[in-house]
């Protein structure tokens, strides 16, 4: 699974608030949107490919490992 980058994004505003880490803020944001996870763009952010509707980072996994 790719990392989310919205909620990358959310840890890292919230760790200057509460400071805590981003990884530890990451983590608690993942386990809290468990039930209502973030759509598949909101999670490829940059990586998102407008055009084909997917993350860029599954194309790449698939050319650099050939699955």
């Amino acid at each position: 699974m790719s990392s989310c980058e919205k909620c990358w994004g959310d840890a890292y505003l919230m760790s200057y608030e509460i400071g805590k880490s981003q990884t530890e803020c990451y983590h608690e944001l993942i386990k809290e949107r468990e039930d209502n996870p973030c759509t598949p763009k909101e999670q490829a952010g940059q990586w998102w490919n407008e055009e084909k509707q997917i993350d860029r980072r599954k194309e790449i996994m698939n050319v650099v490992y050939k699955f």
